[in-house]
């Protein structure tokens, strides 16, 4: 049975989003933190001082396996003590956990392919944004994730990011409803709907 907590944290989920288990919630390290608006906050802090060191510092990362997981500690790892390491259950989007290194090292391989044959920039985000979230290594927090790392090569390719309404992304809205089916579209390999998502908050980084 669901603990009280749990429905707490959980309570008002956006549609799609992935459910924490009591597993997870064993891994939350501020200890006041009893709701979803309170995880959200503590959440949002950690982001911002991530955001601060890569993306307004223009701090570039390796894109490997060991960047990846580090982009996720920094994000994250401030809440949760599981923050930048691989899910060791399977959930209700993602890969099979045992396949999700096999998974990232074919993504990081597509990775430098794309670039190799001068793809578009934009379909190259929205390629890597859609198998980031995909994949899914972590127990939470894969699509924000995923959305950092799309701005950190849009940064460096274009000197330009994807301003996207983080705020809507975490409630069930219509954007969200419009960006969950992009991402399912992408699945079935249309990537036109992701594309255009992508381009519509496209904007210049500002020196």
């Amino acid at each position: 049975m669901e603990s009280k907590s749990n429905k707490k944290i959980n309570r008002g989920l956006p549609t799609g989003a992935t459910p924490l288990t009591s597993d997870d919630l064993d891994g939350l390290l501020p200890k006041f933190i009893s709701t979803r608006q309170e995880l959200n906050d503590a959440e949002f802090k950690n982001i911002s001082e991530a955001s601060k060191k890569y993306l307004l510092l223009k701090k570039k990362f390796p894109f490997t396996s060991e960047g990846l997981y580090k982009i996720h500690k920094e994000m994250f790892g401030k809440v949760w003590n599981w923050a930048g390491k691989k899910r060791k259950t399977n959930k209700n989007i993602g890969v099979d956990k045992a396949q999700i290194e096999i998974e990232l090292k074919k993504l990081i391989d597509d990775y430098d392919f794309w670039k190799e044959q001068k793809m578009d920039i934009i379909e190259i985000s929205a390629r890597l944004h859609h198998r980031l979230v995909y994949i899914h290594p972590f127990n939470n927090g894969n699509g924000r994730w995923a959305r950092f790392i799309v701005n950190l090569f849009l940064i460096e390719q274009l000197n330009s990011y994807l301003d996207f309404p983080e705020n809507e992304l975490i409630l069930t809205t219509k954007i969200r409803i419009n960006y969950i089916q992009a991402l399912h579209e992408a699945d079935n390999l249309n990537y036109e709907p992701l594309i255009n998502f992508h381009k519509n908050f496209l904007s210049n980084f500002s020196e």
